[in-house]
């Protein structure tokens, strides 16, 4: 006969991990005034540039970073260093263009 003994403990925290996962108790962020929500794919290419060290600041007071066509949107997004601040323009997300660091993902304004 086998014992349940050790197994016990390995259920008890697979049903404890999935039954939190199905819950929709899972915290996100809120918007805060002045932020703007993009769509996801926009808000990753953000993330990438401001992981590589963002504006460099200097003489230049503008120059595009990157663009890319933002498949989610299906319109191009620039990310762009104005007067040293690390902007980003989407004909969707942000047509006026906004500072990357008021960007938060459509996902956390639920």
């Amino acid at each position: 006969m086998t014992s349940i003994g050790p197994i016990l403990p390995l259920i008890a925290a697979f049903v404890f991990v999935t039954g939190g996962c199905a819950s929709s108790k899972h915290t996100m962020t809120d918007m805060k005034p002045g932020q703007v929500s993009v769509c996801t794919k926009c808000y990753d290419q953000i993330r990438k540039v401001r992981s590589t060290g963002g504006p460099r600041g200097g003489l230049s007071t503008s120059r595009t970073i990157t663009t890319h066509m933002c498949e989610e949107c299906k319109n191009e997004m620039t990310i762009y260093e104005k007067d040293g601040v690390l902007k980003v323009r989407c004909a969707s997300c942000a047509p006026e263009g906004v500072d990357c660091d008021r960007c938060v993902p459509k996902t956390a304004s639920k």
